[in-house]
């Protein structure tokens, strides 16, 4: 019977990047669909069997397996299928590394690429020869499709879902359909992962978890939003998919029973679309009385919030919310494809706070055509809100988003290689001035925070967030620190020199 093997490759940071390996969702979820359907398949998490080894590569580190090791669990196996999870542009040559390693041990493996990055790019992914498929958007059908045609020995050309090369040429098949029903997917194998490294790592690394042992879920697929800066829909599709309440508290509960979990992160990128199904996990969650915390680490929508809701997710274990404001200015809201009412979002940030849920703004500065005066409009709308933290991003124009050819349409995007973009300024700053301004906006944030103290201490409802409220003040003064060194004395100049006009 055909042999699958799912490799998570090696992490390569730059040497200031705080990203470290972590539980990844992708990969178990393949996993437990292929098993489930009767085929034995392997993970090999290079990154987190190797999380405690980070080997320095110039200006940069990374954490995983050697590559020793990696050719011999390779070898040890001998698949006849190989699947590479490629998330993230800026880790592409990771990807591409493992399949060169696959193709030196396996010559006769096939190897298959996909995650956001393959969706988007897949002509630049099928350019390396060591790839052999590309899997377009959710994988779970696809890759079950694929293996069963391997097994056998039937035709691997135009599956749907994938893209491959026939006669020199790049070709993308009709594309597959979404899955419906999520309830009928199985849980992740996580049991193919090193998941006690894992569990113990992110509990000792700085994070901002309450409890100690956290696991990540995803309860939901796909956005209809249309933000230009959003390379999710490449994945998931612009149509909402949520899991029902009692499937999405049954694998709380296995968390909770099989690993140790006293939190839950949910990643979804859309998580609240249906105010009901929220309404309903609570419920389930309450009605069981189960002892956990969650929070929404990827960010909610705060415009499907209501105060009712609110008071039931923070009953619920719901203790910090993150939401994706983005911008205080209306054109560059408008511009970059998000429609809320500012009103609205200071009031459910406030009354979030008030009830005893953290809360954390997401901001983005450095879009293509953002002036001086757009910038200071987040910054403020930051500064004036209830929020507990915030934190600002810079623009990052993924390949296959709008925001991306935005970018290359200014010229803004590198000569040499347009596929892996970091780094890039915008036709008003340059990325260096971003980032002593990302500097600086932080800093004044949280300068306006030491001179409301009851913004924190509110929250402080028992030992446990006390404990939580000493925890977070250490790394954020940690952070503060850092981003005045960042910020040093050119931010200052940069400011005056940009000035807002008189109005």
């Amino acid at each position: 019977m055909t042999k699958t093997l799912l490799i998570n490759p090696y992490l390569t940071v730059a040497g200031d990047d705080p990203a470290q390996p972590s539980i990844m969702l992708s990969l178990p979820y393949l996993a437990a669909y292929l098993r489930k359907n009767g085929f034995p398949v392997k993970l090999l998490d290079v990154a987190g069997e190797g999380c405690e080894n980070v080997i320095g590569v110039g200006a940069k580190k990374r954490y995983g397996l050697s590559d020793t090791d990696i050719l011999d669990a390779i070898k040890t196996e001998a698949p006849d299928v190989v699947g590479i999870t490629a998330p993230s542009t800026s880790h592409i040559t990771d990807v591409q590394d493992m399949a060169r390693f696959v193709k030196s041990v396996c010559p006769k493996a096939l190897v298959v690429v996909g995650g956001a990055h393959a969706s988007s790019n897949f002509k630049e992914v099928l350019n390396d020869n060591n790839v052999d498929l590309v899997i377009i958007g959710e994988g779970e059908e696809t890759l079950l499709d694929l293996v069963r045609r391997v097994d056998g020995g039937a035709s691997l050309e135009a599956i749907p879902g994938t893209a491959f090369r026939k006669d020199g040429a790049v070709h993308l098949a009709a594309p597959r359909p979404y899955i419906e029903n999520l309830d009928k997917l199985p849980f992740p194998a996580r049991d193919l992962l090193p998941i006690e490294a894992l569990l113990q790592r992110s509990g000792e690394g700085v994070n901002y978890a309450m409890r100690k042992r956290f696991v990540t879920m995803i309860t939901s697929r796909g956005c209809p939003g249309s933000c230009i800066y959003c390379g999710v829909k490449s994945v998931w599709g612009h149509r909402w998919r949520g899991r029902s309440a009692a499937n999405v508290v049954d694998e709380v509960e296995e968390l909770m029973l099989k690993y140790g979990a006293g939190e839950i992160h949910f990643l979804d990128d859309s998580m609240s679309v249906s105010k009901t199904r929220l309404m309903e996990i609570c419920d389930e969650i309450i009605r069981r009385k189960l002892d956990i915390k969650w929070t929404t680490p990827n960010g909610i929508a705060v415009w499907f919030m209501d105060k009712a809701l609110l008071r039931k997710m923070k009953q619920a274990g719901c203790y910090r919310l993150t939401f994706g404001l983005e911008s205080g200015n209306k054109e560059t809201l408008k511009f970059m494809g998000k429609h809320y009412d500012y009103g609205q979002a200071r009031e459910m940030i406030r009354y979030a706070g008030e009830i005893g849920i953290w809360t954390i703004g997401t901001f983005i500065i450095g879009f293509p055509y953002e002036k001086r005066e757009s910038i200071e409009d987040t910054i403020s709308f930051a500064i004036k809100s209830d929020l507990n933290f915030a934190v600002f991003y810079i623009a990052n124009p993924l390949p296959g988003t709008k925001m991306y050819e935005y970018f290359d349409k200014e010229g803004l995007l590198p000569k040499d290689n347009k596929s892996i973009v970091r780094g890039v300024g915008s036709k008003y700053f340059s990325h260096e001035e971003l980032v002593k301004i990302q500097s600086e906006a932080f800093t004044r944030f949280m300068r306006t925070r030491v001179s409301r103290p009851g913004l924190f201490l509110n929250k402080v409802r028992g030992f446990e967030d006390f404990k939580y409220l000493l925890k977070l003040g250490g790394q954020f003064s940690k952070m503060l620190m850092n981003s005045r060194k960042i910020e040093k004395e050119g931010t200052a100049v940069l400011w005056k020199n940009s000035g807002p006009k008189k109005r």
